[in-house]
């Protein structure tokens, strides 16, 4: 094996520094935090030594109870022998010194430190002029790092390079480690911050797991050239993969990982990725290329570009660039669900500014549409380009506030209308705020025009429409003592809005859907995202919160919202492809949190319509964490005809070593299991052992993708496997 890198990069993202996958297609699961009974010294590299100290002209101190010497003759220190010079500190029972040669010998047991290295040794000798020596039966540490070890006997030569022989090595704290690395011999190059050991081989315990007749490995956090440890994983889809990735730190500011990996049953496939950082800039570039994959006969390929810039403490460049070979490239490669269920590609490039009162944003971006379901007619436009300016200002104490919202931008697309849509509402207001409630009125006017290519359809080239947007909105906060000391609050709300009616059937389509319905929905002024609709409204909406606070935790024991639009007129613009229906009043919205203690949350959420007496929407959902470390969550989620599903989440320590997890994602409405995933974990001081076993859908027809993952991690050395996305995406409380 060649040189082992440390990738642990400061100014960068920390990354694993040493990794061999087994048996993983993908990341394997990382559940929830340690827990607390497992209290451990924490296994370090050694910090970078700046600047060692002048040792050549520093004088040398010897302390001792009893000295022996004559003029240019050798003398003798016994009791109590303390050594210094600069940074260098000996201290044993006995010391001869030769005052011409500067060798000191070393007859009886010593301890020797310095700024880099620690060791103690039953004798030895050292040179001052040479700053090198030699000592025996050797016990070795590193100043700031739990790394140690021992060898038979160790060569010091200027000041920054150590030898040893049959030695072994690890950066488990204490003096009983489980995993050691043990060889023939070791040169630790201080100067490089790199270790070299010839004839390696790695222990669990007593029992060897690997050798490798060389190798090297950091011995503090800098950055270096080399290969990290080399990846196996395999899947049902695509064979055993192995990979062994290059990490090349061409600079302090840049690096490039090079891993080629084989697929047994697709062929070979490169990948890497380049990081460049300045002062100013930041970019990333992530690349894969297989050539001639075996099952398709096909080129595959994926790269994605990221870059941001910044020009000025209020002006900001961003890039970000992605194209794949195929439709079913992240179906066969992708890591999860997420991945493998990506419709679009987006590319895009923006500048963006911000003042006091103003926002300015300039952007151009375009889709690589990777779904076959996606027909021509219903693929995303480019945005070439768009332009955005916002403005929100008082207008003195008067208690108006001014506020303009703009948008230029150009739709191209090719299929389809394409064209250029300037959109422009500004609006006033004025506020009214005090402890028991508030008064909201604004008055604005929404104007939207037109310039368009209608690929020979029939219609107006130049459509547009005007309509003003009034609203008054309108709160009350009263709260009483309750009997157990916590304060309940009633908050009602009513907020009027009203929009004229516009005919916008000539208007095209580039990017409005309907808004999903929640409670922030209430109180917006369009039920459309984009400009291409503005909802006639003339409704009023009826709210009204409740929660109770806690009156020694400070935050909410529980919280009650309730709220429905009343249509006073029916809303009449619609979309092309909206049903036209008949609304007196929108879905009834009921939000519900519960938090009863510290570590237990509950909450709930519906949407009841009342004309159709049906649920549209239901959300229910429980965590739980005990004193002990357990913890559940589980989740239902229902959107009536689209979506009915629930995730349940389980971590339990069994004790301060051994944990087990699982995690379950069930499609109710399909009958299927979207997710599986059950693991155990073992963890001590010095090493953790994780298996996993997973199984998810990779694509729309029901393909399944099985996995068994395993990771055995070395703390302070390394890991051997992947991990996955952690089942608790939060910390437990």
């Amino acid at each position: 094996m060649n040189s082992l890198a440390n990738r642990k990069r400061s100014r960068w993202p920390s990354r694993a520094s040493m990794m061999i996958a087994l048996l993983s297609p993908t990341a394997w699961a990382q559940t929830a935090e340690t827990p607390a009974a497992l209290a451990c010294p924490q296994p370090a590299l050694a910090p970078v030594v700046g600047t060692v100290p002048d040792r050549e002209s520093a004088p040398v101190n010897i302390y001792a109870q009893r000295f022996e010497a004559s003029k240019g003759q050798p003398g003798t220190a016994s009791g109590n022998v303390e050594l210094f010079r600069a940074d260098q500190h000996l201290s044993t029972e006995a010391a001869r010194f030769d005052p011409v040669s500067r060798v000191l010998g070393l007859p009886t047991p010593l301890s020797y430190e310095d700024s880099q290295v620690r060791l103690s040794a039953s004798n030895g000798l050292y040179g001052f002029n040479e700053q090198s020596g030699d000592f025996y039966d050797v016990d070795y540490g590193f100043v700031g790092s739990s790394a140690h070890g021992g060898a038979d006997s160790a060569h010091v030569s200027g000041g920054n390079r150590t030898d040893l022989r049959r030695i072994w090595f690890t950066t488990c704290p204490g003096d009983d480690p489980e995993w050691r690395l043990s060889a023939k011999s070791l040169e630790l190059r201080h100067d490089e911050g790199v270790g070299v050991a010839r004839g390696a081989k790695l222990e669990l315990g007593s029992i060897p797991v690997m050798y490798v007749p060389w190798m090297t490995f950091p011995i503090d956090d800098r950055r270096k050239s080399g290969f990290l440890y080399p990846s196996l994983s395999t899947a049902n889809d695509n064979g055993l993969e192995v990979s062994v990735p290059y990490y090349w730190n061409i600079a302090p500011n840049q690096d490039l990982t090079f891993t080629p990996r084989l697929y047994t049953d697709r062929g070979f496939m490169g990948t890497g990725e380049y990081r460049l950082l300045t002062q100013r800039t930041s970019s990333v570039f992530d690349g894969s290329y297989l050539f001639d994959d075996d099952k398709t006969g096909e080129d595959r390929w994926h790269y994605l570009a990221r870059a941001s810039a910044a020009f000025s403490p209020a002006w900001r460049g961003r890039m970000r660039l992605e194209r794949v070979s195929d439709d079913a490239y992240f179906q066969d490669f992708g890591g999860d669900l997420a991945q493998t269920s990506r419709q679009y590609l987006r590319s895009q490039a923006s500048i963006d500014g911000a003042g006091r009162y103003w926002i300015f944003s300039l952007l151009a971006d375009g889709f690589q549409v990777i779904d076959d379901s996606v027909s021509p007619g219903q693929e995303p436009y480019r945005r070439l380009p768009r332009a955005a300016f916002m403005f929100d200002a008082p207008l003195g104490r008067s208690g108006f506030q001014a506020r303009l919202d703009s948008e230029l931008v150009y739709f191209d697309r090719d299929t389809g209308v394409t064209g250029a849509r300037l959109d422009v509402y500004p609006d006033l207001s004025w506020n009214l705020d005090r402890y028991w409630g508030f008064l909201r009125a604004n008055a604005g006017y929404r104007y939207t025009t037109y310039e368009l290519d209608l690929q020979g359809e029939p219609g107006d080239e130049s459509p547009d429409r005007g309509t003003s947007i009034l609203s008054l909105d309108s709160g009350l906060y009263l709260e009483r003592e309750l009997a157990s000391g916590n304060t309940q609050t009633l908050e009602p709300r009513i907020y009027y809005l009203y929009v004229p009616y516009e005919n916008q059937d000539e208007l095209p389509d580039f990017d409005t859907n309907e808004f999903t319905f929640g409670f922030a929905q209430l109180f917006h002024y369009n039920r459309y995202t984009g400009a291409d609709r503005q909802s006639d409204a003339n409704q009023v909406t009826l709210a009204l919160s409740t929660r109770s606070i806690d009156a020694n935790r400070g935050n909410d024991a529980w919280s009650l919202s309730l709220g429905q639009i009343i249509y006073l007129d029916n809303p009449l613009v619609r979309l092309p492809d909206e049903t036209m229906e008949r609304l007196e009043k929108s879905p009834f919205i009921g939000e519900f949190n519960w938090h009863p203690m510290d570590r237990f949350t509950a909450r709930l959420g519906l949407q009841w319509d009342w004309e159709a007496n049906q649920l549209d929407v239901g959300v229910a959902g429980l965590d739980h964490t005990t004193r002990n470390g357990h913890r559940m969550a589980v989740e239902y989620r229902y959107r009536r005809d689209r979506l009915d599903q629930f995730d349940v989440r389980y971590y339990w320590p069994i004790n301060e070593s051994w944990r087990l997890f699982s995690r379950v994602n069930w499609s109710v409405q399909d009958d299927e299991l979207l997710e599986g995933l059950v693991g155990a974990e073992y963890e001590s001081c010095c090493w953790a052992l994780r298996v996993v076993a997973r199984r998810y859908l990779k694509d729309r027809e029901g393909g399944e993708r099985d996995a068994i993952y395993l990771e055995l991690r070395l703390k302070g050395l390394g890991s051997f496997g992947r991990r996955e996305p952690p089942l608790f995406y939060t910390p437990a409380p």
